[in-house]
């Protein structure tokens, strides 16, 4: 892959990240502007249902991706984005933002083909793994500044960083159409990814490995999502913080996990397996988890957090790039859509799951559970480590 190509690819997705990231210190403050309340369950209906429509979309749009090219259906895909965030700006009731977010989620797509377009690019195995670091460190980028800028602006107006996080995707938009390459061109029908590729991919007898990687990965996400999707409601809660303070700390993970994925990961690759490094940055996001569960000042979250930022830079790009070895090149979108849905259902169900938790059992409680889950996903990846391994084609319809 060309570097020119990987750093407007790394571009794109630090400007997707920054979109996103610009709603979540502000989410349940727009909720409290259109309910009067703080209820849990309504702030984290916003985030869920955003998830529930990317869940069902991601497949379609890697599929699309695979079929039409990378570039055609990103460029389509962020501008139906842009046109729904415009719409949550403008919302009046809570129904209104979650018919938004709904459209908004079911045309999410950018990190899935950019995981696509480094697979289309690049053969050898720990390439690979670097390359999805520098595109994790690219997300990490836009959760820096996202989050800042929501923040700043939200205690004008709740509105408003929906209203710039719509601008954001415009100018992916306009990145995607005149910078970035299309890894896959469009493909005639013949070639095209079959209509029942998802559940070939999936269910075919040889991929257990890809079936286990996709269980370590839902049991990771369910835990960080539901801690993603309670903390600035939380931190609300137990320090009294309001938009500001929830995003520098925002801004913070973002910064930690940058320079985790973008500097640190290469060189640990030299001395280090990644299973080895997929292991203990999971161990470190559990632990942190427990942590947040314990203490007592908000100025103690800038230690769990450079726990938790770290862990996550150090095991999600080993993970991706094993499960990018599981399939063959013609179906890297697919995977990349089924991929992004596992995300998207963990970010449906860890949301729900923490609101509900967090207004049954209240604050440490909630954290616990998250780290059980991640302490979970620990065990099923420690049960068989990843292994090293050339890109095998699977025995597919499309293979």
């Amino acid at each position: 892959m060309k570097k020119q190509s990987l750093i407007v690819l790394c571009l794109v997705v630090a400007v997707d990240a920054a979109s996103f990231g610009l709603l979540l210190p502000v989410v349940p403050f727009f909720v409290h502007q259109l309910t009067g309340t703080f209820n849990p369950v309504a702030v984290t209906s916003v985030t869920a249902t955003y998830s529930g429509l990317q869940f069902l979309g991601a497949p379609l749009i890697g599929r699309l991706s695979d079929r039409y090219g990378r570039r055609q259906v990103l460029t389509i895909t962020v501008a139906v984005s842009a046109l729904a965030l415009l719409g949550s700006a403008l919302a009046k009731s809570l129904v209104v933002l979650l018919l938004f977010q709904a459209l908004n989620g079911a045309s999410s797509g950018v990190f899935a083909i950019a995981q696509a377009v480094v697979a289309d690019s690049v053969d050898d195995p720990d390439q690979r793994t670097i390359h999805f670091g520098a595109i994790g460190a690219a997300l990490g980028l836009g959760f820096i500044f996202g989050p800042g800028i929501g923040g700043a602006l939200g205690s004008i107006d709740p509105r408003l960083p929906f209203a710039v996080a719509a601008a954001f995707c415009m100018l992916n938009v306009l990145l995607i159409r005149l910078r970035l390459p299309d890894s896959r061109p469009s493909q005639s029908s013949a070639a095209a990814v079959p209509a029942k590729a998802e559940g070939s991919l999936l269910w075919n007898p040889g991929q257990g490995e890809l079936r286990r990687l996709l269980s370590v990965y839902f049991l990771f996400y369910l835990g960080f999502s539901a801690f993603t999707g309670i903390f600035v409601l939380a931190a609300k809660d137990r320090f009294d913080w309001g938009p500001q303070p929830a995003s520098w700390i925002l801004m913070y993970v973002g910064v930690v996990a940058a320079v985790v994925q973008g500097g640190l990961l290469p060189r640990l690759l030299k001395k280090f397996r990644a299973d080895r490094l997929s292991l203990a940055g999971l161990t470190m996001v559990a632990a942190a988890m427990l942590a947040v569960s314990a203490i007592e000042r908000g100025g103690e979250l800038y230690l769990t957090q450079l726990l938790f930022a770290s862990g996550v830079g150090l095991s999600t790009p080993g993970l991706r790039s094993a499960m990018s070895q599981c399939v063959p090149d013609d179906q890297q979108g697919v995977l990349g859509g089924l991929t992004q849905s596992v995300v998207s259902l963990t970010s449906l169900l860890g949301p729900l799951l923490a609101g509900q938790t967090y207004a049954l059992t209240g604050y440490a409680l909630s954290f616990q559970i998250q780290a059980i889950l991640v302490f979970a996903a620990v065990a099923l990846l420690g049960l068989s480590p990843l292994r090293r391994q050339p890109i095998q084609a699977v025995n597919t319809p499309s293979a």
